[in-house]
């Protein structure tokens, strides 16, 4: 997987939206409310944080942080390669596979052609 280019293509506010996340306080691209991943059980949390602009987010309480996709990762207990797999099943996103250059088994090495 192009984890790169997949994090480029799908926001932290899609991934948000997927978990349900609604925060308490908006200031800009910084958002506050309860941490979806350990269940803050207190509706009005603000423990957890979000930059959407440079989409990484991060917990005060349980110390969890990362971009969108750690995120969803954590939340759903996968590692970052399932994780990914599973968001872009869950948005209906493409996976952007790493495609290499298959090598040409005709070409004659050490000649130069």
């Amino acid at each position: 997987i192009d984890f790169a280019r997949l994090r480029a293509e799908i926001t932290m506010e899609q991934v948000l939206d997927c978990l349900g996340f609604e925060p308490v306080t908006c200031r800009g691209d910084q958002l506050h409310g309860p941490c979806p991943i350990h269940r803050s059980s207190w509706p009005r949390s603000r423990t957890f944080s979000v930059n959407l602009g440079n989409r990484r987010y991060r917990c005060h309480k349980c110390h969890s942080h990362g971009n969108q996709l750690e995120l969803w990762g954590a939340v759903n207990h996968l590692p970052i390669y399932e994780a990914s797999l599973d968001l872009c099943r869950a948005l209906g996103h493409p996976i952007p596979w790493i495609i290499r250059p298959r090598s040409n088994p005709n070409k004659r090495r050490g000649t130069g052609t």
